[in-house]
């Protein structure tokens, strides 16, 4: 405030005394004019007093506030602390002249304002107390004001007029009801707590910059801002820009809208072929809910002041924008949500039991289990080929990954769940998957109708969760493929044998008949898992038998119809023996063939409820071939003697087998059309020979042929024919033979004849020759 010299005003003297009186103390006087005797008094210029407290109760004479120099009035007549004619000292004011007032009136342009006035005050209270008189005018508006002193006696009246500036410097400022929040940690998660704690924080701003809190005093400049940094509320929804936001940032309402679009902006099939990091980043850069608040508080602030001279009028200048200092002028929030697919949703995916259980059963049909191998993590599955092979529909393996899969997906816990939602997680999430790092496909494991073909040894699956936000899962499994073993014949011509006399054999290629017959003793030593020979890395599906067909004809000879002799469907060997007789019908030959085909037959191993049906096929059939050819390694004999001591002449044609013939087992025979499997059941031998003739195994064998019933004589014989494996016998039967003397005469002499002596001996049967050669 500044202050001016006071000015004295003496009332009822002489123009020229007062003048005088003026001038001595610094007043400002002036003539209205060369002939007028009335003086114009001015207060001091540049005066100011200035607003500072909420209540705008600025008083004038206030000290330290508004003392300003208010000119002093006196008189020679009714001051000088008299009581004047129309005082009234109980209300210290006067009814008439002589009396002292002050007004004062708020200046602006095109409006009269009503000025403010003190009570005619007597000149005995304003004299004893001019303080307490000048405090009647209250100041309750910032602007510029036109003051007056009007001091009168009983015939006379002097004013003074003045002005005065009131300045408002009473800023806008915050209450102390509540307090701008202290700032959170940003950016957080979106999650339950995380959410509730801005909501708060939201509110607590709200609260704190609502206009009820603003505190500022009457009458003052209206808020403002300088610029847009000065307020503004913004807000930032996921999928969408920044926007202007009036409301709460983070209210139940605004989430709604944010759930909404996790549902709505799925990101396939839009960014389906997109890499996984790049679409994660861009995905993750739109979860952001964002709110940015600010309020300053500013008020344009008019810096009035008097005109420079008392003749012109007052003019209000142009207001500024201004701010406090050292007063809580200012509170912003600027903080940030925001989530990614793992903040969303929590997937799961699992080979489903079923499959486990199947996957299991093929690792178990394996020689040996592959390094790694796990059921739980991935696929393994046979299929009924023996090769790889992509354009033939029974070697491939297709399902759907729904087949294959348990899905679980769920909202993550501390996700802030809608209850409307919370058995819709479905909704949230999309899902693709690639094979071997091909392009991906989109893939619904609700609604799955795609096939998928597996074609190769080993496939692998990347399986991928993503929510609007980004990825929520992603997986990988193999689906491995097991081939079925080859079936192989490269062992099959050596199960098959004919056994020969010991040190008889047939020329290359061609086997003996058994010595002293007319068939050949055929041997099976057969091991199925020499058909069925399993490699490491395969299964081979389940043994379903084996049927075997035998042709027997004459070497060179057209082909006759085959019967089955081997018909066999679960034993893993067969140790079998059978007679071939060479052929006879329609006659003789020089050499007989036989001509084997044997079919083995699988079925692929079943994959559980993987696969509809198990397909079947050449791969899991086999046809091995063995031919073989046999001749009649003996050569002829001549008798002495009749016929009728000849056995073999004696049956001759008769329809029971004779000497040496075959009588049981499997004997397979031959007409001039076909081939055929005698019964097995033992045969009457025929029964016209001098001495009986039994059905007796060939050696070791369940071939049998008729033979002379064995005599003690002849038991060495027998043992020989028992051992006909064996190497030679001949020095043991020697031994036997000079032990019998009654017989060394008889044998020298069938040595000499050379057999000739059978006839007379009536020894009937060529199992004897063989003690003499």
């Amino acid at each position: 405030m500044r202050v001016t010299p006071v000015l004295l005003v003496a009332i009822g003297a002489a123009c020229g005394a007062v003048a005088k009186a003026l001038d001595e103390n610094d007043t400002q006087l002036e003539l209205m004019a060369a002939d007028d005797d009335e003086p114009i008094c001015y207060w001091p210029m540049g005066l100011d007093c200035l607003l500072d407290r909420v209540d705008n109760n600025l008083k004038l004479g206030e000290a330290n506030k508004c003392d300003l120099p208010v000119p002093i009035p006196t008189d020679n007549y009714v001051a000088d602390l008299r009581r004047n004619k129309y005082d009234d000292p109980a209300k210290k004011v006067a009814s008439q002249q002589p009396f002292i007032q002050l007004t004062a009136t708020l200046q602006k342009e095109g409006t009269v304002s009503t000025p403010k006035k003190t009570k005619k005050t007597s000149w005995y209270q304003y004299v004893t107390n001019p303080t307490l008189v000048q405090s009647e005018i209250v100041f309750d508006a910032p602007g510029t004001y036109s003051l007056s002193i009007v001091a009168n006696d009983y015939n006379h009246e002097v004013s003074c007029i003045g002005c005065v500036a009131i300045l408002d410097m009473f800023r806008p400022r915050f209450g102390s009801a509540c307090s701008c929040p202290t700032p959170l940690m940003s950016p957080q998660t979106l999650t339950t707590t995380s959410l509730t704690a801005f909501q708060n924080y939201d509110t607590a701003y709200k609260n704190y910059v609502a206009d009820n809190n603003v505190v500022n005093n009457p009458n003052s400049g209206s808020l403002c801002k300088e610029t847009s940094a000065d307020g503004f509320s913004k807000r930032t929804l996921f999928y969408e820009s920044e926007n202007d936001c009036y409301t709460s940032c983070f209210d139940s309402t605004t989430f709604g809208t944010i759930v909404s679009k996790l549902k709505s902006n799925l990101p396939f099939p839009a960014s389906l072929q997109t890499a996984a990091a790049t679409l994660e980043s861009s995905l993750n850069l739109k979860c952001k809910w964002s709110c940015r608040k600010k309020r300053t508080l500013k008020e344009n602030y008019t810096p009035y002041e008097c005109p420079s001279d008392y003749e012109s009028e007052p003019h209000a200048p142009d207001s500024i924008c201004t701010e406090g200092t050292g007063i809580p002028t200012m509170c912003s929030i600027d903080v940030s949500l925001e989530a990614k697919g793992t903040d969303i949703i929590a997937a799961s995916v699992t080979i489903n039991s079923i499959v486990q259980a199947a996957s299991r059963n093929v690792l178990d049909a394996l020689p040996s289990k592959p390094a790694g191998s796990d059921p739980v993590k991935n696929v393994y599955y046979s299929i009924p080929c023996t090769t790889f092979d992509k354009t033939n529909a029974n070697c491939q393996y297709t399902t759907k990954l729904s087949q294959l899969l348990t899905v679980t997906t769920g909202f993550v816990t501390a996700f802030p769940t809608p209850t409307s939602e919370a058995a819709n997680s479905k909704n949230f999430v999309s899902w693709r998957y690639n094979k071997d790092g091909t392009t991906f496909v989109k893939w619904d494991p609700l609604t799955d109708t795609t096939m998928i073909s597996f074609t190769d040894a080993s496939t692998t699956i990347v399986l991928e969760a993503w929510t609007a936000c980004g990825r929520a899962y992603t997986t990988t499994f193999t689906v491995n493929l097991f081939l079925h073993s080859t079936l192989a014949c490269s062992k099959f011509d050596t199960m098959w044998t004919v056994v020969e006399k010991p040190g008889v054999q047939g020329t290359e290629g061609t086997y003996c008949a058994y010595g002293g017959s007319d068939f050949a003793v055929l041997k099976l030593n057969m091991a199925v898992a020499d058909v069925l020979q399993q490699a490491s890395s395969t299964v081979t599906g389940t043994y379903t038998g084996v049927k075997c067909d035998i042709m027997v004809k004459e070497t060179g000879g057209p082909d006759k119809q085959v019967v089955t002799f081997v018909d066999d469907q679960t034993s893993a060997t067969i140790n079998k023996y059978y007679g071939v007789e060479l052929v006879t019908s329609p006659t003789t030959a020089q050499k007989t063939t036989g001509v084997i085909h044997c079919k083995f037959t699988r079925t692929p191993r079943s994959n559980s409820l993987m696969l509809a049906s198990a397909a079947t096929g050449d791969n899991n059939t086999l046809d091995c071939g063995h031919t073989f050819t046999i001749m009649d390694c003996d050569q002829p004999e001549l008798n002495l003697g009749q016929k009728k001591d000849v056995c073999a002449d004696a049956c001759a044609g008769d329809t029971a087998p004779g000497m040496l013939e075959a009588c049981g087992g499997s004997i397979v025979t031959s007409s001039d059309v076909s081939t055929t499997l005698k019964p097995s059941t033992p045969q009457t031998c025929c029964s016209k020979c001098t001495k009986a003739l039994t059905c007796s195994s060939v050696g070791t064998t369940d071939v049998m042929r008729c033979e002379p019933s064995p005599t003690p004589l002849l038991m060495a014989e027998v043992s020989e024919m028992a051992d006909r494996e064996k190497s030679s016998l001949a020095s043991s039967t020697t031994t036997l033979l000079l032990g019998a003397s009654a017989l060394v005469a008889v044998v020298a002499l069938v040595v000499i004849k050379r057999r000739s002596t059978a006839t007379r001996a009536g020894v009937e049967q060529d199992a004897y020759y063989a003690f003499l050669e």
